[in-house]
């Protein structure tokens, strides 16, 4: 699995990339601009990220609009990015219009709330896993 992880964050990169190493490589873009360029040069690059951990309250870009961004090429792009990346919006924010959108548009597999718990980190990796094989 190549992981991407969005976060501005320098604490909660560095935990997640510790929990998520272990799944595969993991690269980290601090704010949704990076990330959607990151996510561009990888795919076109041959190898895509299969999971975007997505922070919503960033600077540059917030992660919503980051998703739809990486949902655009991915549609634009299928040669490129055979199958979507699984998305997990992760945030501190309570703003749960927005998730609720998010799902709905089928741009979000899971959601995790901060303070982040490595236990929950590694059953929504389980349940991810799982949709992929299934």
């Amino acid at each position: 699995m190549h992981i991407l992880i969005v976060e501005d964050d320098v604490p909660s990169q560095l935990f997640l990339k510790t929990v998520l190493k272990s799944y595969g490589p993991c690269a980290i873009a601090g704010d949704g601009a990076k990330a959607v360029r990151a996510y561009t040069e990888a795919a076109l690059g041959g190898n895509p990220f299969d999971i975007v951990f997505m922070d919503i309250m960033m600077p540059e870009m917030d992660g919503l609009t980051a998703i739809d961004r990486i949902r655009e090429f991915e549609a634009q792009t299928p040669q490129k990015v055979p199958r979507p990346a699984q998305v997990v919006v992760v945030t501190a924010a309570q703003d749960t219009q927005n998730i609720i959108h998010a799902y709905c548009a089928g741009n979000v597999f899971a959601y995790l709330k901060k303070p982040l718990d490595s236990q929950d980190l590694k059953a929504t990796m389980a349940k991810m896993l799982e949709a992929a094989e299934g």
